[in-house]
């Protein structure tokens, strides 16, 4: 069976997590100057809690996504030192406290699906490992899609991830209209942490979460088939709408740091007189050095050969070497990009823009 568990209110799950809050690194959004940031939970305060509600109950993304959490935009990992003529070098050491994170949407944990078939496949990438197995993803579902949002054609179940740990659903999305909050485990770790949570404090113990009141599953929408986009693709190689889209697109890179399933990152070293560390960082395909070769050769030198080379990852390379479109529908480049370029404005160009 199940186990689900209910709360009367944001402020008593709050209370529950705190009691629990020593063996875990737990994480929640909320907003900070006006940003809709990811906090740990002992840095909201009670008056931030009507943030963290609203946050919750859009039917959209938080502005940033989750996968810092595992993918860190910035990372040591291995440290070195020289003594005299010879060097002493160790990986560094990772947080072993298993950390939680609540309040990321659907679309957002499942982009961990996609990211696990480049990480965890030989050779595994063992720092993220480690993240993926020590942490307890808290998603906040869906009940209907937000005005960017292609999850459903993505084939995101925005009330049901496949992806996840925990379920939160919030009374005011179910038919009951409260102001509950339901967990439901989905995942053995889920239910781990809701015994754990369940014996804290304010819980009322187990229950049948609600159904969800709204639009849940659209059955009208025709999900995207990879295959057949990947075909339309290979035949605008040479299309002239990747100049177009190179007039408007500014490099900034902003579409690669807040898309979810974006994973490039450079490696660089830093020391000071005889210690130093090598660290991996963020990196994005649209910048103009990030094909640059040993010997000043660049593959991709223009803007239209790192926009064609973006979409074509997206849409072609990625579902020939792992099978889905590298898009969960977040609709974050949507809403973002200065130039208005998105996935949904690439789809509609190759001719598949009645599904979007």
């Amino acid at each position: 069976m199940t186990q689900t568990i209910k709360f009367d209110s944001l402020s008593s799950l709050f209370n529950a997590l705190k009691e629990v809050e020593k063996d875990y690194q737990i994480f929640c959004p909320t907003k900070q100057d006006g940003t809709e940031v990811f906090l740990p939970l002992v840095e909201i305060k009670e008056d931030n809690l009507k943030a963290t509600y609203e946050i919750l109950s859009k039917n959209e993304p938080p502005l940033f996504s989750i996968k810092s959490f595992l993918f860190p935009n910035s990372e040591i990992y291995l440290k070195f030192k020289r003594e005299k003529d010879s060097y002493e070098f160790s990986v560094h050491s990772q947080e072993e406290t298993p950390t939680v994170v609540l309040g990321g949407k659907p679309c957002d944990v499942e982009s961990f699906g996609m990211i696990d078939m480049v990480f965890l496949q030989e050779p595994v990438d063992t720092f993220y490992q480690q993240k993926r197995e020590n942490t307890i993803l808290i998603t906040s579902v869906c009940n209907q899609k937000g005005p960017n949002c292609l999850c459903d054609e993505f084939g995101v179940d925005k009330c049901k991830p496949k992806v996840s740990d925990i379920l939160l659903v919030l009374g005011e999305q179910t038919t009951q209209k409260d102001e509950a909050v339901y967990l439901e485990a989905v995942s053995e770790r889920g239910e781990n942490f809701l015994e754990k949570l369940d014996k804290s404090t304010e819980s009322e113990g187990e229950s049948n979460t609600p159904n969800l009141e709204g639009e849940i599953h659209q059955k009208d929408v025709e999900k995207l088939s990879p295959e057949k986009i990947k075909d339309i693709m290979e035949n605008l190689y040479d299309s002239p709408i990747w100049a177009e889209f190179a007039m408007r697109c500014l490099g900034c890179g902003i579409c690669t740091y807040y898309c979810p399933t974006c994973h490039c990152y450079d490696i660089n070293d830093f020391h000071r007189k005889d210690k130093g560390v090598r660290y991996r960082s963020w990196d994005s395909c649209m910048f103009s050095n990030f094909s640059n070769m040993a010997g000043g050769h660049n593959p991709r030198p223009s803007k239209e050969d790192r926009i064609k080379n973006r979409f074509f990852h997206k849409l072609n390379y990625f579902v020939k070497q792992q099978g889905p479109l590298a898009c969960v529908g977040c609709g974050r480049c949507a809403k973002n990009c200065p130039a208005g370029i998105s996935i949904g404005t690439v789809l509609k160009k190759i001719g598949v823009g009645k599904h979007v």
